[in-house]
């Protein structure tokens, strides 16, 4: 095995307990806290995300290892996707276990830009060559007619190759859509504060990852994880939908409601929170 798909396998199979421990995480304390602070609609988006991409991210980096066929581009975007996973996880782990959680810092505008500037050219590099030269035949995508009727005959024949490829471009979409809702909110929060949240920027670079990560998937051929890929699509809609809202504070939930039943408000706020408390 080589170094490459061993960083790739192990990275994915990272990713993966990374996601299954946040969705399990999210459903206890949306279910512990619900006396005090009522549902989470985010929470509850949140929990069916991640109960599709945990699985996802198994069983691709278990393939991987077993000797699934990898790509330079499942190498670049595993590297970008690791610390914001990590870090994210690490800060929610430490929240559950009562420690300090989130935290804030600060950071130059310059230098924000720059750091944002290097991970679009890093993400668009490889991304743009996934699509120019994917490893698999997906010239169907196009409008011509040779590829109209490549395009009849993959879904009339069930072609896996097909579904996996419509399944993972549209997560590939909504997550990228959540991504871009979420660093909007950390903008307006540093507009506002002149601080960043550690866990949101995480967040952020969670989910603009994982869009990457769905779009080089997207041209692979296996099959294996079509199921979860299916399960992804719904439940990305509703996080969309749900993330939408809260971005132009159309509905209230843990970050904004009052808590019910205690007489204090909570002491964190969630890090999709961009102004108020």
């Amino acid at each position: 095995m080589s170094p490459a798909a061993s960083i790739i396998g192990i990275g994915n199979l990272l990713v993966g307990l990374a996601y299954s421990t946040m969705c399990l995480m999210g459903i206890w304390e949306t279910i512990s806290l619900y006396r005090h602070r009522g549902w989470s609609r985010f929470g509850i988006g949140f929990v069916v995300m991640a109960a599709s991409c945990g699985p996802h991210h198994l069983i691709h980096g278990w393939h991987v290892l077993q000797g699934e066929p990898v790509t330079g581009a499942m190498l670049a975007a595993t590297l970008i996707g690791l610390p914001s996973g990590i870090i994210f996880i690490w800060l929610r782990i430490e929240a559950a276990l009562d420690g300090r959680g989130d935290r804030t810092f600060t950071l130059p505008v310059r230098a924000a830009v720059a750091a944002i500037t290097a991970f679009a050219l890093a993400t668009g590099w490889i991304a743009a060559g996934t699509i120019a030269y994917p490893p698999v035949a997906t010239a169907w995508i196009s409008c011509t007619a040779a590829a109209l009727a490549q395009r009849a005959a993959a879904f009339a024949g069930c072609d896996l190759t097909s579904f996996i490829l419509v399944t993972n471009l549209f997560v590939t979409i909504t997550y990228g859509m959540v991504g871009w809702y979420l660093a909007d909110s950390q903008s307006r929060r540093h507009a506002h504060e002149g601080t960043w949240s550690l866990s949101g920027v995480a967040l952020v670079g969670i989910f603009l990852t994982c869009a990457l990560m769905h779009l080089v998937q997207a041209f692979t051929t296996d099959g294996s994880t079509l199921g979860f890929d299916l399960l992804g699509m719904p439940a990305s809609i509703y996080f969309i939908w749900i993330v939408r809202r809260l971005h132009s504070d159309s509905v209230d939930d843990w970050n904004r409601r009052p808590a019910v039943g205690v007489s204090t408000v909570p002491e964190r706020r969630s890090p999709w929170n961009s102004i108020r408390a």
